[in-house]
């Protein structure tokens, strides 16, 4: 099981500023990404301020569990061999989740397809991503740390040339995309 703390920056843009960064990078290119958000039945991972998911990119299947501890946003990722909650009964990751008081039966909450573009560098990853989710369509730009370094500073460069200031604007995906089931 790999453990990473993750750090990152996010924002949503419209469509025309996601294309006019993406024009900034090009050729960029972009795979398609499945994520299946699951939890408890009586949601015990969204009580912990978690979020859990099986992401499936060109047939390989990637768990990941996120929880909150210190302050600081843990992801715990491992391969599995679908998506679907029987994956959830592998050793690795029921060992996990006792060890984070997580039982009882799982149930799919939503899914989300991302089209994902990366450039990556010594400092971080620039994500564009193209998300779909119960009917909404929405682009967000995700610096993700790499090492440490003044990623604030440096995602707003990137930013910059379309002379938009970063203010954090948007929640995490899946707190988009379950909202987006309400509406």
């Amino acid at each position: 099981m790999k453990t990473n703390i993750e750090k990152e920056y996010k924002l949503l843009v419209t469509k025309e500023q996601f294309e006019q960064l993406v024009s900034l990078y090009e050729p960029i290119f972009f795979h398609k990404q499945v994520n299946t958000y699951y939890d408890t039945t009586d949601h015990r991972i969204a009580d912990l301020h978690g979020a859990m998911r099986i992401r499936e990119i060109d047939e390989h299947f990637i768990f990941t569990l996120k929880l909150w501890k210190k302050q600081q946003l843990y992801e715990y990722e491992c391969e599995v061999k679908n998506n679907s909650i029987e994956a959830l009964q592998n050793e690795q990751i029921v060992m996990l989740l006792k060890e984070h008081g997580i039982y009882g039966e799982m149930t799919v909450l939503t899914s989300l397809t991302t089209y994902r573009g990366e450039v990556i560098s010594n400092d971080a990853i620039l994500c564009f991503d193209h998300s779909l989710y119960n009917g909404i369509e929405d682009f967000e730009i995700e610096y993700e740390y790499r090492r440490e370094h003044d990623g604030r500073r440096a995602f707003q460069t990137i930013l910059a040339p379309l002379h938009i200031q970063y203010e954090k604007n948007c929640i995490s995906k899946i707190q988009r995309a379950l909202q987006s089931l309400s509406q």
